[in-house]
């Protein structure tokens, strides 16, 4: 089934190259900005912070840069950091949202819930997640552009006494830059396993995690998952559930799963989960 931009479609089709790259695994392209804000805070204050959003980008065609099927879910890792506004210690009970513009074919506002990473005494906070996940229909380029950041801070004490929280509203510095990428949706449909959905942390301690998911076969059977922490494959499992050892205490991770079926072929990359592993 193909749809526009049908030309550009067609001519990987004919030279082999949109066939090929569907037969590997799905990567994704590092996003990167860096920009300027002003926070107004629950205290009356208003603060000027600097920014850096990163992330990736689906790159789920791979013949093509940031490219994917206009029929399948694309989902775009969202990473912040942020001058520190508060003292003390902030675990993932402190939130993040940041509200995301699309352009193109299909103009929309979304929005990425963020969790913030378990640190002390930084001058960055840093959060990790995900914008909601885009359906990019009809096909053409869409681009992501950053808007305002909604904060809510929850610190602590060395000891884990509460601190006074903070909440603050963060809007762009006009005139800064706020497109995060561009991406690509191609009118065409893959035939791939299903990816894993409904990731869920089971349980974690300071060095491990269970991490269980959801996953349904397709035309063929199911031979197993391959599962990436970081970025990395650690480990590959018949099961749909992992428990992962050797972790560092009180750190943040990102983990994704594929399907891979007895065929050899494999799905996209699941949506991130964004779990941090307890203090120790």
């Amino acid at each position: 089934m193909t749809r526009a931009p049908a030309a550009a479609v067609a001519a990987l089709l004919l030279t082999g190259a949109l066939t090929g790259a569907l037969a590997g695994t799905a990567t994704a392209a590092p996003a990167d900005l860096v920009t300027s804000y002003t926070c107004d805070t629950s205290t009356g204050q208003t603060v000027p912070v600097g920014v850096h959003f990163g992330g990736f980008l689906p790159d789920d065609v791979g013949a093509l840069p940031n490219a994917v099927s206009y029929a399948q879910t694309a989902f775009v890792d969202l990473d912040l950091d942020i001058t520190n506004l508060v003292e003390g210690r902030v675990d993932g009970d402190s939130t993040a949202t940041v509200a995301a513009s699309i352009t193109g074919p299909s103009p929309r506002q979304v929005s990425a819930d963020l969790t913030f990473a378990p640190g002390e005494g930084w001058s960055w906070l840093h959060a990790a997640g995900a914008l909601a996940p885009l359906r990019l229909d009809p096909p053409g380029l869409h681009e992501i552009r950053l808007g305002d950041i909604t904060l809510s801070l929850r610190p602590k004490s060395d000891d884990g006494a509460p601190l006074p929280p903070l909440d603050a509203l963060c809007t762009r510095v006009p005139g800064g830059n706020d497109l995060l990428g561009t991406i690509q949706s191609l009118g065409f449909i893959a035939d791939r396993p299903l990816r894993p959905t409904d990731l869920t942390v089971a349980e974690t301690t300071p060095t491990t995690a269970t991490v269980t998911w959801v996953g349904r076969s397709w035309w063929a059977a199911t031979a197993g998952y391959d599962v990436y922490l970081d970025g990395a494959l650690v480990t590959t499992t018949t099961d749909p559930r992992v428990t992962l050892t050797g972790l560092t205490p009180d750190r943040q991770h990102r983990l994704k799963v594929i399907t891979r079926d007895v065929r050899g072929s494999t799905s996209l990359l699941s949506q991130g989960l964004v779990f941090a592993t307890a203090r120790a």
